[in-house]
């Protein structure tokens, strides 16, 4: 397999527009023991940043209370490579993907919570956006911010 990380980049406006429709993300974070913990989760990116959800206990909160260098996944496959191919090992795959390095912490702000949360629903329930949300479901979640250091989106075709 040829080592295409420098050559196969998506463009900027590509990297947008797969963080856009993509559906599920990988989140990677550290343990106390070392060991990395990956999660998929939903997501929303905006301002420049990615935002999670989900309950305000477990092992990734745990995780980002330790260590809050995070790494962030996407991909998705979008065929096989196969006309024509003899060999096994020459087979290869369609696809899109991006990885972000950075640092997570957990949201207090109110404001911020409530917004990332209205940008998820109108992500995956577009259908819900103009419902109000109860307050004490916007205080009883947990919303993860993860401040971008390093992006690169990668793609084979």
């Amino acid at each position: 397999m040829q080592h295409r990380t420098k050559t196969h980049l998506l463009t900027q406006e590509q990297i947008l527009e797969l963080l856009r429709r993509a559906e599920v993300g990988r989140a990677g974070t550290f343990s106390e023991d070392g060991y990395p913990y990956i999660v998929p989760m939903h997501f929303v990116h905006f301002d420049g940043r990615i935002y999670l959800h989900g309950l305000p206990k477990g092992e990734k909160i745990d995780n980002i209370n330790h260590n809050p260098n995070v790494c962030f996944e996407i991909d998705e496959m979008l065929s096989l490579l196969y006309d024509g191919v003899e060999n096994p090992c020459d087979v290869n795959s369609e696809f899109n993907s991006i990885i972000i390095q950075g640092h997570a912490s957990i949201v207090e702000d109110f404001n911020e919570k409530n917004e990332a949360l209205l940008k998820l629903v109108e992500k995956y329930t577009p259908h819900l956006k103009n419902n109000e949300m109860p307050i004490k479901m916007i205080k009883g979640t947990a919303v993860i911010r993860i401040d971008i250091v390093k992006c690169a989106g990668r793609y084979y075709r």
